[in-house]
């Protein structure tokens, strides 16, 4: 794009804007493909962890055992500005947008536990339990697939707090394939 003649004289901003309409436009037509490498197997495992996920909400309270989501901070429980963000993430396609919705849910989390009253402030042992919960009750469809699309596609640009949020998404969804479904 930088050496493209109808972008001459065009500045930085401009140029990143067509840059990031040129790459929707290019992933929006190869989504599928890319979201589902697979195809079938891929979608076959989403369902199971759906499924999983699923059961486990069934049973899944903030005092569960693998929880253990202190008092103080379940006042804004179930946290529903956060389930609410974090089924919006299915309407994005690009890695980038998806990311940044994570970044938007953990950011809404951590403002609720902010407002907890104690002059502390939520560290990750507070943050990871209660989006472990908020994943299990808004029980966004193709998670694995998600987290593998921003693997392949946007890896490499993850920097910062944008990536702490990513990494602590993802290490909430594989501990929740560890969970079992003791009600608790």
């Amino acid at each position: 794009l930088e050496q493209e003649p109808m972008l001459a004289a065009t500045n930085d901003q401009q140029r990143s804007e067509a840059r990031k309409a040129v790459e929707r436009a290019i992933f929006s037509e190869v989504y599928m493909a890319a979201l589902y490498p697979n195809q079938e197997a891929d979608a076959s495992r989403d369902v199971v962890l759906q499924q999983h996920i699923a059961r486990l909400a069934e049973v899944v309270t903030p005092n569960h055992r693998d929880l253990k989501i202190p008092r103080r901070y379940q006042y804004e429980c179930p946290w529903p500005a956060a389930q609410a963000e974090l089924r919006r993430m299915a309407a994005f396609k690009m890695p980038a947008d998806k990311v940044h919705c994570i970044s938007r849910v953990s950011s809404i989390i951590m403002n609720l536990l902010s407002l907890a009253g104690d002059k502390s402030v939520p560290a990750a042992d507070d943050f990871v339990p209660v989006l472990v919960f908020v994943i299990i009750k808004a029980n966004p469809p193709s998670l694995l697939s998600t987290v593998q699309l921003v693997d392949n596609f946007y890896r490499d640009r993850l920097c910062g707090e944008e990536c702490y949020w990513w990494m602590q998404f993802v290490g909430a969804v594989e501990f929740i394939k560890t969970m079992d479904y003791v009600r608790q």
